[in-house]
């Protein structure tokens, strides 16, 4: 349980989005409607699947796709050379540092107000 909660804690956007995709559950269902080894065994599957924004992302990857999307962006584009460039794990992410990012967060959260 712990260890499910610091990993969560540690990817808590992705973990969140791909919990809803999945499978329309979110973290707020933990402990009523989900258990923490649902939890666990719904991150495995989903680290495993690169088609998952959490998957995409414990694989470095700059965006989540299928191998049936990658057939069709490769399909589609023709020129092997330019697909290429276009995989998700070719494209550079972002070379932020974990305090760079959790400060641009904290302004946004500071500037998103609901009336």
């Amino acid at each position: 349980m712990i260890a499910v909660a610091q990993f969560i804690r540690e990817h808590r956007v992705a973990v969140t989005r791909t919990l809803r995709e999945m499978g329309g559950v979110g973290l707020t269902d933990l402990g009523d409607g989900l258990s923490w080894g649902e939890v666990r065994d719904l991150i495995e599957a989903a680290i495993a699947d690169p088609s998952t924004v959490l998957g995409a992302e414990m694989a470095g990857w700059a965006y989540p796709a299928s191998m049936k999307d990658i057939f069709m962006l490769t399909a589609a584009i023709r020129d092997p050379k330019v697909a290429r460039q276009l995989m998700p794990w070719v494209i550079k992410t972002s070379d932020a540092t974990a305090d760079e990012i959790a400060e641009a967060e904290a302004a946004l959260e500071d500037g998103i107000v609901f009336s």
